[in-house]
């Protein structure tokens, strides 16, 4: 494995889009943050992993890291890797409130699917309105989607939820193209990234970067 493949492997891609989009946005975490990862999957291991690079290199510790998804089972790999150093929860995330307890000064949703049934933006919404009420006040959001199907509509969802859009459009850091969808458009790992904190600012044109 050469240099350049090891420096864009899915870990060192998360902690230099932490590195890169907190520092743009002046958003500091305290030392040994509270992170919160919403259907993490079995792709927690790498955002964790990622998550550890940032903490390290900006000298804030170990983070009390948290993962939900709605089965024991999604955790997959991740859970046998990561062991006690990541809480893992399953449960509903529409009802994360009464599994969970904040407040939380990063949430992290990876590749939410609201495209993919009529009912996604208001099952997603309901989640957004969960993790708000976990979110520390001077916490933030951070959401990516592989294609614009879901991107849009999440960032709609969260403005909904009277989310503050910080940053809404391409991703400088993702990762590998996996498929193209019906429209031609390819589909890549967090193609696109969004970041919000809690407030009642719609976003304006001068914030849409696509």
């Amino acid at each position: 494995m050469t240099k350049t493949d090891l420096e864009n492997t899915p870990d060192r891609r998360w902690a230099n889009t932490l590195t890169e989009y907190l520092a743009r946005y002046n958003i500091t975490l305290g030392e040994n943050p509270r992170i919160l990862n919403i259907g993490c999957g079995k792709n927690v291991t790498w955002n964790f992993l990622g998550v550890l690079f940032y903490l390290a290199s900006h000298d804030l510790g170990f983070p009390d890291y948290v993962g939900v998804d709605v089965t024991e089972e999604a955790f997959g790999d991740g859970k046998r890797a990561l062991g006690d150093l990541v809480t893992f929860v399953p449960c509903d995330a529409r009802d994360l409130g009464n599994h969970v307890k904040g407040p939380f000064h990063l949430v992290i949703i990876e590749h939410p699917n609201l495209s993919t049934s009529p009912e996604g933006p208001r099952i997603w919404g309901k989640i957004f309105q969960e993790a708000g009420e976990l979110l520390d006040d001077n916490g933030v959001l951070i959401l990516t989607s592989f294609w614009l199907n879901d991107h849009i509509p999440a960032q709609i969802a969260l403005e909904r939820c009277h989310y503050r859009i910080l940053y809404s459009g391409r991703n400088q850091f993702p990762g590998r193209r996996f498929d193209t969808s019906s429209s031609g458009e390819p589909l890549v790992m967090e193609k696109y990234i969004l970041l919000a904190r809690k407030g009642t600012r719609r976003i304006g044109p001068q914030d849409r970067q696509q």
